[in-house]
């Protein structure tokens, strides 16, 4: 912690230390928004063991230092869609929620968002519709390698470079929406011809919303196609969307769509409109559900599928269930199964539970897609493999 405040401090930047229980300062800071601590202090701070987290003071005392606070990953990734040169620049720091991405202030620019937003004179953060403008000395924000209450480790996704920050135009980089209480309409064209959609979340929590796209949304390439199907889920457990026509649900899948681009490599939309008008019917499990516990109780009431009955071993039949069940539930996607997990389920230990699920592979029942363990810190993943007829 020491020597990453020692060198934000050689950066320029006027530190305070943070208690990150409550996420305050730990002392008087208003002396460090006009001039910078002393190294000694510094050390004192954060050396010894401190537990105090680094803090950031932001405006000309740290050289015109500004961050644009994301509250969501969904709201950085529609941001980073229409400004990658500076996505791919600026530092950034991955925070609990969302993103932090930090710029030097270009002279003037504060003034001129403050002046189109009818904010002049005054001073702080600046609240806009998904976060904070941070670029004045009345406002502060947490650093890198901090720990947020939760335990999350703040950390640099694009780290600091050994030169000056880049001088940006807090407008024209688009930290700051001058329309963004317009209201959005989608245009679409199907069999009820031409139309105006009006706004999906009109009577719908537009955080509940935000949060579904956000935990939906994957982080590299490779994972759209699971996570589409991760966003129907997530939607489902909206109670207003349960029974909601997928085709109403486009502008919503159109944001989470924008928002992935810069994790995905699959570009047009119509792909990931198409795998989620597929996922729609298919969701059995809303995200967040006890969706476990409800597919055992499921499970037990229906009867072994076909390729299950070869096996003399009541338990072992109830595994071959239970992974029909989870395949569904995935969708065409690999489901997670860890032998531990198995062994609860079955009332056996992980080891007999890890030997069947072998047999499973073995037998052509199950395939092994990706194989977990106490390294990957993940579970195996798998496919069902035999189709017994049954939707």
């Amino acid at each position: 912690m020491l020597k990453e405040a020692l060198a934000y401090r050689r950066r320029n930047w006027s530190l305070i230390p943070m208690m990150m229980d409550t996420k305050r300062p730990a002392q008087r800071w208003k002396p460090f928004q006009s001039r910078q601590a002393h190294e000694n202090t510094i050390r004192r701070w954060f050396g010894n063991g401190s537990n105090f987290g680094i803090g950031v003071v932001f405006g000309a005392v740290s050289g015109g230092l500004a961050s644009r606070d994301f509250d969501t990953i969904a709201s950085y990734g529609l941001w980073a869609a229409e400004h990658p040169d500076l996505a791919e620049t600026l530092m950034t720091v991955e925070t609990r929620r969302g993103r932090h991405v930090y710029c030097q202030a270009a002279p003037g620019s504060l003034h001129a968002v403050r002046q189109a937003l009818g904010k002049v004179g005054g001073t702080g953060a600046i609240a806009v519709e998904d976060g904070e403008l941070r670029a004045d000395v009345g406002c502060y924000s947490v650093l890198p390698p901090s720990k947020h209450p939760s335990g999350f480790v703040y950390r640099w996704i694009q780290p600091p470079g050994d030169g000056s920050l880049p001088t940006i135009d807090l407008l024209d980089a688009g930290f700051v929406s001058l329309t963004h209480a317009t209201e959005r309409t989608e245009v679409y064209g199907d069999d009820r011809g031409q139309q105006r959609l009006p706004k999906i979340t009109d009577a719908i929590d537009e955080c509940s919303i935000e949060s579904a796209i956000a935990r939906a949304l994957p982080t590299g390439p490779g994972q759209r196609h699971r996570q589409v199907f991760k966003l129907a889920r997530a939607l489902k457990a909206i109670p207003a969307l349960v029974d909601a026509d997928p085709r109403d649900l486009k502008p919503l899948v159109r944001q989470w769509h924008k928002a992935a681009l810069p994790f995905i490599t699959t570009s047009a939309f119509e792909e990931t409109w198409i795998d989620f008008l597929k996922a729609w019917p298919n969701v059995r499990f809303p995200l967040g559900s006890d969706s476990m516990a409800e597919l055992l109780a499921k499970v037990l009431q229906m009867d072994p599928p076909e390729v299950a009955r070869q096996y003399e071993q009541a338990e072992l039949r109830l595994l071959v269930s239970l992974c029909r069940e989870l395949q569904r539930a995935a969708g065409e996607g690999p489901f997670y199964l860890a032998c531990r997990t198995a062994g609860r389920w079955l009332d056996v230990d992980h080891s007999t539970a890890n030997r069947w699920l072998f047999l499973l592979v073995r037998d052509g029942v199950l395939a092994e897609v990706s194989k977990g363990g106490p390294q990957t810190k993940k579970a195996s993943r798998y496919r069902f493999l035999v189709d017994d007829g049954q939707s």
